[in-house]
C-alpha cells in the first residue's frame, strides 16, 4: 500500500504538498484542478489587506514563467511596483488596474498585459478573481 501510494504521489502529484489536486506527467506536463484551488494569503500587499494568492505553476515544475490565481475586495485595492512582467486574465468581478493616474476596467474575459518596470494599483470597484502569468517565473524574488 505504502510503494503504490509513493508511486501515485512521484508520477501524479499530491494534494498535500500544493494547495490544490493536480495531476503531472513525467514529462513535466502539469493539469491543475481549478475547483481545488485554496487561496494564501499574499502579506507583501500590506498586513491590513486580505489579498488571496496561490502559484500554481513555478520555477519548481521547470518553467520559466509562472501562473497563479488572486483575489480580493474593494476595500484591499494595494499599489504594486513590477519588477517582472505580467499578463492578468479576469475570472470573475471586475479588474481596475491604475498607471500613469488613469483606471483602466476589465470584465471577465478580458486580458491585462503589465510591462515590467510599471507602478500601478490593483484595483476593483467591488471584488475580482484572475489568473496571472509572470515572466521570470521567480516574480517573487524580482522585488
Amino acid at each position: 500500500k505504502k510503494i503504490v501510494a509513493e508511486i501515485i504521489k512521484k508520477e501524479c502529484g499530491s494534494t498535500n504538498d500544493a494547495p490544490y489536486e493536480y495531476v503531472k506527467d513525467s514529462s513535466g506536463f502539469k493539469v491543475v484542478k481549478g475547483n481545488t484551488i485554496k487561496l494564501g494569503r499574499f502579506e507583501d500587499a500590506g498586513k491590513d489587506k486580505n489579498i488571496g494568492l496561490t502559484d500554481i505553476i513555478t520555477h519548481h515544475d521547470g518553467s520559466t514563467m509562472a501562473a497563479g490565481m488572486m483575489s480580493w475586495k474593494k476595500e484591499d485595492s494595494f499599489p504594486w511596483k513590477l519588477t517582472y512582467e505580467e499578463i492578468d486574465y479576469v475570472i470573475e468581478g471586475e479588474l481596475a488596474i491604475t498607471i500613469n493616474g488613469k483606471t483602466y476596467n476589465g470584465q471577465p474575459g478580458d486580458v491585462f498585459y503589465i510591462p515590467k518596470g510599471s507602478d500601478i494599483v490593483f484595483g476593483t470597484p467591488s471584488s475580482v478573481k484572475i489568473m496571472y502569468v509572470t515572466y521570470p517565473a521567480n516574480w517573487a524574488e524580482q522585488n
